[in-house]
């Protein structure tokens, strides 16, 4: 079979087998058994994302996985493995079998992280990154923290698990993020979030992140006039993280492209009333 001309030119016939695996990724197993020029086109995709919610349901990824770091370069694994969402039952030497080879990631969620992982992921250069403020070595708000890092050097977008009641040395980093457009903190004020904005001008948007019904949140403001159209609150539950997270990926509205339509929609005059600062479902994003 594999020595036939195919009917389709091969980037077209690239495209469609490339299409077809990442829409359905079950299929990628038999796929990789059509051709060898299939097998080579397909097999990176299998290793694209790797969704770890706990050792037990996800424990066939997870061995796809360690199968590849025992048995492929370490080049394969850098140039292929770019999104990992790991859930916080992980403990720290089922971490250690992977992460370090996981260096080319491009989206990170990571929820339980020990001390070495920062350290491990070195010479990573992720663009989008969840995490809580353990990530940074850091358990209290008065600590500093090394956003100055290569690591960040190319973070466009930063979910970081923590109230923020204060500005605080502590997040004067944020300034030297180069590439840093979208943050979010769960549960941050109006007036904090203003002056992080005033302190990060190439900010996009930043985003109060909520579990409960707006109408159940306390007063997060005190300023009066002219509203900071890139403060957006939003509701999110630690169960929805996941879905909203691979919707985004496949290129669909995560919480992040919520948040810049409604921005969009504030400086358009769309929303109502003015002062109105957090999404609503009537607002249809």
């Amino acid at each position: 079979m594999d020595s036939a001309q195919p009917f389709l030119p091969p980037e077209l016939e690239r495209e469609i087998f490339e299409m077809a695996a990442e829409l359905h990724l079950d299929t990628i197993s038999n796929m990789l058994l059509v051709a060898a020029r299939v097998h080579e086109w397909i097999e990176p995709l299998r290793y694209r994302t790797f969704i770890l919610t706990d050792p037990v349901s996800s424990c066939p990824r997870l061995r796809v996985l360690q199968r590849a770091i025992e048995s492929k370069p370490a080049q394969f694994l850098r140039d292929n493995v770019w999104h990992l969402f790991v859930e916080s039952s992980y403990v720290r030497d089922t971490l250690n079998t992977f992460i370090p080879f996981c260096t080319g990631v491009r989206s990170l969620v990571i929820f339980n992280p020990h001390s070495q992982i920062l350290s491990q992921l070195a010479t990573a250069r992720p663009q989008r990154l969840a995490v809580p403020i353990e990530f940074f070595n850091c358990t209290e708000r008065s600590m500093p923290i090394d956003l100055a890092l290569p690591m960040f050097s190319s973070l466009t977008h930063l979910d970081v698990w923590e109230g923020i009641i204060a500005i605080s040395p502590s997040w004067s980093g944020l300034a030297l993020l180069p590439a840093l457009t979208h943050l979010a903190f769960l549960r941050i004020s109006y007036d904090v979030g203003v002056s992080v904005l005033g302190m990060c001008p190439k900010l996009q948007v930043i985003i109060n992140m909520e579990e409960r019904d707006p109408r159940e949140w306390p007063m997060l403001f005190t300023t009066a006039g002219d509203w900071e159209s890139r403060f957006v609150g939003m509701v999110l539950t630690t169960e929805n993280y996941l879905s909203d997270w691979e919707a985004g990926l496949r290129g669909g509205s995560d919480f992040w492209a919520r948040a810049d339509a409604f921005v969009a929609m504030r400086r358009r005059g769309e929303i109502e009333p003015k002062s109105r600062y957090w999404i609503e479902d009537r607002d249809g994003i």
